[in-house]
């Protein structure tokens, strides 16, 4: 009964709006990826292990679309229209597209356009602290309302008319187009990362990878041993969502912040080895909590271990993508190879591996000197 009155307080942000409606965005089709995967794979009568391909060609150039874009441009308001508009048109194709190479294609295309986006918003925040919170609680907030939508809409009809919805949700943040600032660099040479900044975005590339090889697969796991339907399913993920709220907002200290990584990697485990469809509901919520633990306080310590915050914020969100976008692939290989126990196995100790290297670095680094701040 308290998580409303929790959303409704975690509105009170102080960053852009327009930043906040466009990180939104791009959850929503995160989001999206679990519950639809095996709506994708009946659509174009292909495997669930190849529908996850679409997935992995829209994280791929995500990493693109985030990593060059601290590169090679300055953020601005002409590029945030653009980006939009792209994936608007890309989500628009999916949903009337025939065969799945093309969808395949298209999913890249909207990709690209996300991780733009993505590095936009983390570009302006990046290194505030309370600034950084506001974005990073856009996710388990985005999580709580659209995923009961997508279950539902499943039910109702069919995955075209989810990436229908994505189409017309690209468009909202154009009402509150932001204002942004130019971030000092130089676009002929790339700034060379802290050797803690190198090893701490690494180590997030590889919580990524451990963590979306489990979690696209959550979806399947539910299917064939609790026999949860999309809907009920979408509940479970926005259970998943709203633990990860108040984690997301706190506005304190958050030491050991990669300690909490241990925590998805411990629940990984319970869903691949337990039967319980209460233990599977219990991990997937507090996965949610540890994870929003985890995530900004390891970006906060990224920001005090880099020279140029706002490079490190794209590359930390490129990095990121690209675990996302080879996890669903390892997850497909280990699955067809053996049990859902191996599947999880794997994911849970690339999990506790990432979180200690990221204690490691917070005990035994000092932060850096600041120069794009």
């Amino acid at each position: 009964m308290y998580v409303p009155h929790r959303v409704l307080l975690a509105l009170r942000v102080s960053t852009e709006m327009g930043l906040v409606l466009a990180t939104a965005v791009a959850t929503a089709t995160f989001v999206a990826t679990p519950l639809v995967l095996s709506a994708v794979a009946e659509r174009f009568s292909v495997s669930v292990g190849t529908a996850a391909l679409f997935s992995a060609s829209q994280l791929g150039w995500f990493v693109v679309g985030s990593w060059t874009a601290g590169r090679f441009v300055q953020p601005s308001a002409r590029l945030f229209v653009a980006s939009l508009l792209v994936l608007a048109l890309s989500n628009l194709v999916s949903a009337v597209v025939t065969a799945f190479v093309l969808l395949v294609i298209v999913r890249g295309v909207a990709g690209l356009a996300l991780g733009v986006l993505t590095w936009l918003s983390y570009s302006q925040v990046f290194g505030n602290a309370e600034r950084t919170s506001d974005i990073a609680v856009v996710g388990p907030i985005t999580g709580v309302v659209v995923a009961p939508l997508f279950g539902l809409l499943l039910r109702v009809s069919d995955v075209r008319s989810v990436f229908v919805v994505l189409a017309v949700v690209a468009l909202v943040p154009l009402v509150a187009i932001p204002r942004f600032s130019a971030i000092p660099q130089r676009r002929d040479v790339r700034n060379r990362a802290m050797p803690a900044a190198l090893v701490l975005v690494g180590a997030l590339g590889f919580v990524t990878l451990g963590g979306s090889a489990v979690f696209v697969f959550t979806g399947a796991i539910a299917a064939d041993r609790f026999s949860l339907g999309a809907f009920e399913l979408s509940l479970v993920f926005s259970a998943n969502a709203a633990a990860g709220i108040p984690a997301a907002r706190w506005r304190g200290a958050r030491p050991l912040a990669g300690a909490w990584f241990l925590v998805p990697a411990i629940c990984a485990l319970a869903i691949g080895r337990l039967s319980e469809p209460a233990v599977f509901v219990t991990a997937i919520v507090v996965w949610g909590f540890a994870f929003w633990v985890a995530v900004p306080g390891t970006y906060n310590l990224l920001a005090e271990r880099s020279r140029f915050p706002a490079e490190r914020a794209g590359d930390a969100q490129a990095v990121m993508a690209a675990g996302r976008s080879v996890g669903p692939l390892l997850g497909a290989s280990l699955v067809a190879g053996g049990s859902y126990a191996v599947l999880t196995g794997v994911g849970a100790l690339i999990l506790a591996a990432a979180a200690l290297v990221i204690v490691s670095v917070e005990l035994g680094s000092s932060p850096a000197v600041t120069v794009d701040g």
